[in-house]
Formats: structure tokens, C-alpha cells, sequence
């Protein structure tokens, strides 16, 4: 009886450790996954450490709910682009080409994507080539 006990309590924990993995990887809305930025509006400011400015400040970054089309809206002008996730707290954000090509997109990371906070810099569009963030880092805020 007292080897049935010891069995049944082995197998318990066993269940518990395999469902622990399983209950943390559930799908949370509120987090993102594969690092893209999850559906909202959000305002773009300068980068603390960005000490020339931007040309997206007060720009806002729409991103739609399917977590790839996003529109970048400035007081003047406005792009469609995509996201593309790089990483699990990374971000390529690229511009479609019409009605001009766009060689310049943003390279975000996730900071508390829960509170919609995300930083980021201008990069050369889908790839790794980012500015430094004192030249053109930038935060994104969620509103």
C-alpha cells in the first residue's frame, strides 16, 4: 500500500512539472509573441538617449489587429508597412514601395509590451543595419 502511495505521489508531480511548460506558453493577448507589436495605436517620442531628434516625433504607428499591416501617420504624410518579427522581443518594421520606394524602416524591441512601451531606432529596411540611438532612437507608447 505504502509503494502505491509513493507511485501515485511520483505521478503527480510528474503530471504537474510536463502541464507547467504547457500553462506558461498560453496564449496571453495582452503579450506578444515572436516579438510583434500587438494591435493599437501608438505615439512615437524621442529616445532619452536620442540627442539630435527624429522625424517620426509625434508620428503614430497604427498597427492593425491581424499583427502585420501597420500604417506609420505624421501631421503631413503617412505610410503602410508590415512587421516583420526578428526575434522574441524584435521588430522590423518596413514600408511598402508605392508611391515611392522607402530604404528606411524602424528596428523596435519590446520594453513592457503589457504597458505597450517599445523602443527602437531607424534601420535600413529588413535587415540588421540600425542608426545608434543617440542619432535616432525613438519610444513608442501605446495610447
Amino acid at each position: 500500500m505504502f509503494i502505491r502511495h509513493i507511485a501515485a505521489g511520483a505521478a503527480l508531480i510528474a503530471a504537474a512539472l510536463c502541464a507547467v511548460p504547457t500553462v506558461a506558453s498560453a496564449d496571453d493577448p495582452e503579450f506578444p509573441r515572436n516579438g510583434v507589436i500587438p494591435g493599437g495605436t501608438y505615439h512615437i517620442t524621442r529616445h532619452p538617449a536620442n540627442v539630435l531628434g527624429s522625424p517620426l516625433e509625434n508620428c503614430d504607428l497604427q498597427v492593425f489587429v491581424d499583427g502585420v499591416v501597420v500604417v506609420l501617420v505624421c501631421p503631413t504624410w503617412s505610410r503602410t508597412g508590415r512587421q516583420i518579427p526578428v526575434g522574441p522581443d524584435e521588430v522590423y518594421v518596413a514600408y511598402d514601395p508605392q508611391p515611392f520606394p522607402t530604404p528606411f524602416g524602424m528596428d523596435l524591441r519590446d520594453i513592457d509590451p503589457r504597458q505597450g512601451h517599445w523602443i527602437g531606432t531607424l534601420n535600413i529596411a529588413r535587415t540588421p543595419t540600425s542608426a545608434p540611438y543617440p542619432i535616432a532612437g525613438i519610444t513608442l507608447q501605446r495610447r
